[in-house]
């Protein structure tokens, strides 16, 4: 009996011994390197950067080109004439993208030494919460993206000022983290790891919304700017090109627009308001924007101005196809309309495409300008001249399209940039300020809207807010001719979040595209 009892204590510290190893090795033995928990902020950060700005670069290739008129369609004409349908892709890009910036502040904000990523990941998560709510309104917001931490898988929509309210806040602590942040960051392929870059773009993207918001909050407005304004060192904002929030492709990673169809590529073609505007002003930028008319032979590249042609907006698909920008019924149809200029080709429209020479432009230094422009011209600011901001600004804008197209190898339109006068366009009636406040508004909006040619749907934005420039709706656009001013919710949100989307039709006035957002409170139709 007594060798058993020894025999079986003898298994019991066996099997113990063997628990214990097993237990002290068990996470060890259970974890899958390969695919961690927690990803590292710099593995991150590249991610989130371009799908930010693929989705944005996108909706500047779409509605943001055509309802304020930069071009017009062919063809498919459903945008140009309002025939719009529920619109998915501001929503689920911008929610994909937030659950990655979620995790990059979650990874970062506990150490000092991520404190770059943390600041950087504000600025990424109010950059694509605006994209959002300046195309739907109300949204999810405080309850957004807490499926994963909380089981909130229905969250409710948020009023528009208060968005507006946490991205404002966010943008300043961004700031003020960045500020006290000494060391660049890894994996940043918008400012290559540059803090300082980061707290311009901060501070700069709080003056492009704080100037959205300035007819119904205008002490939070004017205060917000004047700050901004009157303490650079605090608050530094764009001070060049070089400073600006623009992607640049690569030849392996091109932009999304590089590599669409054709046929996708073809529908969109230079507006008649762009060509229009642009041959009254002798502005050369006309030639980066769109190429020459096929009918024309001359390629990508022409010295004279009548071989650029553009297209009404708002025909219906069979005018559009008959269309003649000269009313000659003997020079119509796509061979004597201007497709978009070489800079924005797809790689099977023209042998002489870039993959790089375009990049996606979030926010440029032109804009910075011409948003302190009017912020002095309406009085809010009176730190410089309204027009030092305003020339600038135009100058910037001809700087960036110069160097871009140097980047192509486009040297005719190269030249065609760096032949023009600026003292002489300057000095232009149709340019010039004159200190009349309504009139020099309509020349400072004029010129920011056509430095945003490609820029996501920001004229689109600038119009609503302001009605600047005017935006005609054509022949066959439907609507009852009114100009969109709104998307609507994605159709997935009404099946999947139902309760909470009908509290937000409800809160914002009906689901429709004439609904006005909270800032929106211009007369514009």
């Amino acid at each position: 009996m007594k060798k058993y009892l020894n025999i079986k204590s003898v298994f019991n510290i066996i099997t113990l011994l063997l628990l214990t190893n097993c237990t002290n090795d068990f996470d060890e033995i259970n974890t899958n390197y390969k695919n961690p928990l927690i990803a590292s902020p710099e593995l991150l950060l590249p991610g989130i950067i371009k799908s930010t700005s693929y989705s944005w670069g996108g909706l500047g290739g779409e509605e943001g080109l055509v309802v304020t008129q930069h071009a017009g369609e062919m063809q498919s004409t459903n945008d140009d004439t309002y025939n719009w349908y529920p619109n998915e892709k501001p929503y689920d890009a911008g929610y994909n993208t937030l659950r990655n910036v979620n995790n990059l502040i979650e990874v970062s904000q506990v150490s000092d030494a991520l404190k770059g990523y943390y600041g950087a990941g504000l600025v990424l998560k109010c950059l694509n919460y605006h994209f959002i709510t300046d195309a739907y309104g109300d949204i999810p917001y405080s309850e957004a993206s807490l499926g994963r931490t909380e089981g909130n898988f229905f969250p409710s929509f948020t009023p528009q000022s208060e968005i507006y309210e946490g991205i404002l806040n966010d943008l300043e602590l961004a700031n003020e983290i960045l500020s006290n942040v000494t060391s660049d960051i890894s994996g940043d392929i918008l400012f290559s790891g540059d803090i300082l870059k980061w707290r311009k773009f901060a501070n700069s993207l709080k003056l492009r919304l704080l100037l959205r918001i300035l007819d119904v909050k205008p002490q939070v407005a004017i205060e917000g700017i004047k700050n901004i304004v009157n303490n650079p060192s605090d608050f530094p904002i764009f001070q060049s090109n070089e400073d600006m929030a623009a992607l640049q492709h690569e030849i392996d990673n091109p932009p999304s627009r590089y590599d669409t169809r054709v046929g996708s590529f073809d529908s969109y073609r230079l507006s008649k308001i762009m060509e229009i505007r642009l041959k009254e002003l002798n502005d050369s930028r006309l030639k980066v924007f769109a190429q020459p008319i096929s009918a024309s032979e001359k390629g990508i590249y022409s010295e004279n101005w009548d071989d650029y042609g553009g297209i009404l907006n708002g025909l219906n698909a069979d005018d559009s196809e008959s269309y003649s920008p000269t009313n000659n019924p003997d020079k119509s149809g796509s061979n004597y309309i201007s497709r978009l200029g070489v800079l924005y080709a797809c790689k099977e429209c023209s042998d002489l495409a870039s993959p790089i020479a375009a990049q996606t432009v979030i926010m440029s230094y032109s804009e910075v300008q011409f948003i302190l422009a009017e912020a002095t011209t309406r009085g809010i600011i009176d730190s410089k001249d309204a027009e030092v901001y305003y020339q600038n600004g135009i100058r910037a804008s001809f700087e960036y399209y110069l160097e871009r197209v140097k980047v192509g190898g486009w040297n005719d339109l190269a030249e065609e940039l760096e032949s023009l006068d600026m003292t002489v366009y300057l000095s232009q009636e149709k340019v010039n300020l004159t200190s009349e406040i309504s009139q020099d508004l309509d020349k400072i909006l004029l010129q920011k809207w056509i430095s945003q040619f490609y820029v996501g749907f920001e004229s689109w934005s600038d119009w609503r807010r302001t009605n600047r420039p005017e935006v005609t709706p054509g022949p066959g656009a439907g609507n009852d001719k009114k100009v969109p001013v709104r998307f609507l919710y994605p159709n997935d949100v009404k099946s999947t979040n139902n309760d909470n989307y009908q509290l937000a039709v409800d809160n914002i006035g009906g689901d429709n595209i004439n609904t006005k957002l909270w800032w929106d409170v211009f007369s514009n139709n």
